[in-house]
């Protein structure tokens, strides 16, 4: 009983360096510089991206974790507890443990360590419920649009804000070339530790490392040189990257990525639900903390999407994309954790979370 209690009260003082950073980006949050370009809205009031005092817990426990180590081992937790319906990422924990071995050994050896985490992550009191399996559905929402691309004969992914993603290690096939674009600080980083965990033993099936900042060139500049065929019909992913980008930006970068897009390409993004940005409604639990949170890193929520199949429609059709899918939080849930049932007070995943892709005709 003492050793549970031990690794309880342990898992609890881990959670709290956590525990307000959840649900606010994919494998890796990259700098706002590189982020991509998807529909946005307008500009967000200053207030709301001012973050919490600094003077307070919160700000105390968010500034100083990074948001993709948060992520990273968030992606873990389900399969690791053995969850109904967990993601396939296999080699998110051997980042996790090359990357946190500290925090990672604390989850390996201290008793009921993970349900704690999760437990305490997810409390609706102070924490994101549904943070977890939001991150867990998002890896496999991903995870199907690369497999259902490579099933229909597309040969190139390009993931853009790359990071931590490891679908060209876990889904990749001959003939398919993957392209990961990130800031270059992170992409040689990136590339070492994959070299390092020799997560591929054939050299010729690792991605292509595009070291690009994004806001300095443009997505074919970035793309130029690296063997992108832009006559071949391409899969574009852009995961937990929408919501930091500005209107401008994102507007521009979307019309590039279209103009890269063969016909017959897609691309795939979540979104933020624009009622819950501009604080329409109030069945969004965790939104308030989850979004100081990610001000107090500098990562300010800045733009949102109608929570609509035709809002969404709106938002693609001048970049010349036509809406492909659209998901909101429930239809995810019944799609990637069946064994769940909504709660508007302790939803299963995060509520403020959109899901969407498109074609390029």
């Amino acid at each position: 009983m003492e050793s549970k209690e031990a690794g309880a009260a342990a898992a609890a003082a881990l959670a709290a360096t956590s525990a307000f950073t959840a649900a606010t980006s994919t494998a890796a949050a990259p700098a706002a510089a590189n982020k991509a370009p998807v529909p946005a809205t307008a500009p967000v009031a200053a207030a709301d991206t001012a973050g919490s005092s600094k003077l307070g817990l919160l700000y105390a426990v968010t500034r100083g974790q990074p948001t993709n180590y948060d992520m990273l081992v968030f992606r873990t937790l389900n399969r690791e507890l053995g969850r109904p319906n967990a993601n396939a990422d296999h080699l998110a924990p051997r980042l996790r443990d090359e990357l946190m071995p500290r925090r990672s050994w604390l989850l390996k050896h201290l008793p009921g360590s993970k349900a704690q985490l999760r437990r305490t992550l997810e409390n609706p009191l102070w924490g994101v419920p549904g943070a977890v399996n939001f991150i867990d559905a998002r890896t496999k929402w991903f995870d199907g649009a690369v497999a259902e691309a490579l099933a229909d004969g597309i040969q190139q992914v390009v993931i853009v804000a790359a990071g931590y993603d490891t679908r060209a290690y876990r889904l990749g096939a001959p003939g398919v070339r993957f392209f990961e674009i990130d800031l270059p600080s992170a992409s040689a980083a990136k590339k070492a530790l994959v070299e390092k965990l020799k997560f591929v033993e054939d050299p010729s099936r690792l991605p292509t490392f595009v070291a690009a900042d994004l806001s300095r060139v443009s997505l074919a500049e970035a793309l130029a040189g690296t063997g992108f065929d832009p006559s071949q019909r391409t899969l574009f992913t852009v995961e937990g990257l929408i919501y930091y980008l500005p209107q401008a930006a994102a507007s521009g970068l979307l019309s590039a990525l279209s103009g890269l897009a063969a016909s017959g390409s897609r691309a795939y993004f979540d979104f933020m639900s624009l009622d819950a940005l501009e604080g329409r409604g109030s069945n969004f639990p965790g939104f308030k903390v989850t979004r100081k949170s990610v001000a107090n890193k500098g990562e300010p929520f800045l733009s949102g999407i109608g929570p609509s199949r035709e809002a969404v429609a709106a938002a693609l059709a001048p970049h010349g994309l036509a809406l492909r899918e659209f998901l909101a939080p429930k239809d995810m849930v019944g799609l990637m954790l069946p064994h769940e049932s909504w709660s508007d007070r302790k939803p299963p995943i995060a509520s403020f979370y959109y899901y969407a892709a498109a074609d390029k005709p």
